[in-house]
């Protein structure tokens, strides 16, 4: 699967930028939004250092590489086969930190387009308020997942608190049903979608 690491084998061009994984988070994110943001709304998800972007030049460079990551997004969600292949990498002797920025960014993207995913969520609610119930409760688990590798030290903190001790002894196991999350994730999305003027776009492995 291609990812952005030629982008950051330069240091001069991705200085500037979140975490490589947590880019990669964050587009996947914005690409799985309802209605698809524009470059003016996510570009400013992935910079994380504004005034350290050299010159125009440099700017369009960079840009115009993640531009063609996001087109490269778009088009693999077509393939039923793109949740298996995502980064969703774990290790059981270690907390991977690769992972937990890309959920980090997934997360965060996710919670920008907030406002779409309701606002789809509520048209569906009207036009088939009978569909409403199941993808309420998959969307809740998806994302749990999703946050819970993302900051895994406060989904152990939780657990403790609701007397679950054995979280940690779990994560590997758990973490190989997260393909499977993402797929009922992007799917959920191509239903939102639908429900929403000119969106052409639709994700679902159905």
């Amino acid at each position: 699967m291609k990812t952005l690491s030629p982008l950051y084998d330069s240091i001069a061009d991705s200085s500037f930028l979140h975490d490589r994984h947590f880019v990669e988070g964050a587009i996947l994110g914005a690409c799985s939004c309802p209605e698809i943001p524009l470059p003016d709304d996510w570009l400013p998800w992935v910079v994380q250092e504004h005034n350290q972007i050299q010159n125009k030049e440099q700017a369009d460079r960079v840009f115009s590489k993640l531009f063609d990551y996001f087109r490269y997004i778009l088009s693999e969600m077509r393939n039923d086969e793109f949740a298996s292949t995502l980064p969703l990498h774990y290790s059981q002797a270690s907390l991977n930190a690769e992972l937990q920025a890309f959920m980090q960014g997934l997360i965060y993207a996710h919670q920008q387009c907030e406002k779409v995913w309701h606002m789809a969520w509520q048209k569906m609610r009207e036009q088939n308020p009978d569909d409403a119930p199941v993808l309420a409760k998959d969307l809740k688990h998806c994302l749990l997942m999703f946050s819970s590798f993302a900051d895994l030290e406060q989904a152990g903190v939780q657990a403790a608190e609701r007397g679950e001790h054995s979280l940690s002894d779990k994560l590997p196991l758990i973490a190989q049903s997260l393909p499977k999350a993402m797929e009922k994730y992007l799917n959920i999305s191509g239903k939102l979608a639908s429900y929403l003027p000119n969106q052409f776009e639709t994700f679902s492995a159905d």
